[in-house]
């Protein structure tokens, strides 16, 4: 039997493609982001390789983000200082490799995550349609659209891991949720994720919080040593 071909698409920290400058006379980084998914889209490819071994900071932002969109199996091709391998597997990562990497054995690496040697992380499970809305602190989400309204007409919308972890607080008002417990909640059971990676995601879903106004500037309460409390009652709509 003829062996399929493997589609990969390759990608810098800055969701650029390796020779794609052309596409683009300086493209602005949301452009080169949303050409990016819009890529994974069309293509179909078989695993996504991102290569952070030039990156600025460590590109763990990166691998959240393309897991949040995508349960495509991640590679990551990193720096030969190997510190943040442990990070990028626990982020979403199924193989991380030093650079600077031979053919060979890149394509070895590819075939194993292909043939089933990686697993993506679990994709968020399916929701019922027309959820209704759950209402605290004078604002309305609706888990099923990933929107959050305020009475005056502004609303936000949410990544899909930041509407999972909201509606995990407001099922669980008052209780104190550790690090762990909220990385299930957000990444499922199929892999560890570390601290950092949740505390990015409730930092992002704080930030949108706050923009809708004093009532939902300090919904989200950090507990010392302890994890995160959701600190306002919630009833569904009725």
């Amino acid at each position: 039997m003829t062996p399929t071909a493997t589609i990969i698409v390759v990608a810098r920290e800055d969701f650029s493609i390796p020779g794609g400058e052309e596409l683009a006379e300086a493209p602005e980084p949301v452009t080169l982001e949303s050409r990016f998914f819009r890529l994974l889209e069309n293509s179909k490819p078989d695993v996504v390789v991102l290569d952070l071994s030039r990156a600025e900071g460590d590109g763990i932002d990166v691998i959240l983000k393309v897991r949040e969109q995508s349960g495509l199996p991640i590679l990551v091709i990193c720096g030969p200082d190997v510190k943040y391998m442990q990070d990028y597997r626990s982020a979403g990562a199924a193989e991380c490799i030093a650079g600077p990497v031979d053919l060979i054995s890149f394509n070895q690496v590819v075939q194993h995550i292909v043939q089933g040697g990686g697993q993506a992380a679990a994709p968020p499970p399916a929701r019922g349609v027309d959820e209704p809305a759950l209402i605290f602190a004078g604002v309305s989400f609706k888990p099923d659209e990933n929107i959050v309204a305020a009475p005056n007409g502004k609303s936000i919308r949410l990544t899909t891991a930041e509407s999972r972890l909201l509606a995990h607080f407001a099922g669980n008002p008052w209780e104190v949720q550790t690090r762990p417990a909220l990385a299930e909640v957000v990444y499922g059971t199929h892999r560890p994720v570390a601290d950092r990676a949740v505390e990015a995601v409730v930092e992002r879903l704080r930030g949108k919080l706050r923009l809708l106004g004093e009532t939902t500037q300090y919904l989200i309460k950090t507990e010392f040593r302890g994890g995160y409390r959701f600190v306002s009652d919630a009833s569904f709509e009725q």
